[in-house]
């Protein structure tokens, strides 16, 4: 990770920056957004688990290799204690920025953490939601 990455003064900013990097396909910067810690995890929507930068690029780089991926947050809910917060959140994925209904809908659980460098992902588990599954968040219980 460059050590001239930005600073994110709080979590809600890498959650946000995390949804720009996808939409505009920019793996250089979703990857500068990780902790800097070769502990970071990742597992994609088909369940491949990833772990450490290079796996994560490779994931990134083959996930938006055909397409950017627009993410509209449905619902979140978002824990923090000192230098730890966690996202629960359902996220409807668009395929094209003028795209209405949405292509599928994705459960992600977002686990950040703060260190000397600022608000860095650690961990990031993204599952698909079917209809069996699809239940916004609504209680803490509901993480991954």
């Amino acid at each position: 990770m460059s050590k001239l990455a930005r600073l994110f003064h709080n979590a809600d900013e890498v959650v946000d920056a995390w949804r720009e990097a996808l939409k505009n396909r920019d793996v250089k910067g979703a990857l500068a957004i990780w902790l800097d810690d070769d502990s970071i995890t990742c597992v994609l929507p088909e369940g491949q688990r990833l772990s450490g930068h290079a796996e994560i690029r490779d994931g990134l780089e083959r996930l938006l290799a055909k397409q950017a991926l627009f993410l509209e947050p449905i619902a979140c809910i978002s824990h923090s204690v000192l230098g730890a917060a966690v996202y629960d959140t359902t996220e409807a994925v668009h395929i094209r920025p003028d795209q209405i209904e949405a292509a599928f809908f994705l459960n992600i659980t977002l686990v950040l953490l703060q260190d000397s460098q600022g608000w860095r992902i650690a961990h990031l588990h993204a599952s698909h939601s079917t209809e069996d599954t699809f239940d916004a968040p609504s209680t803490p219980h509901g993480l991954h």
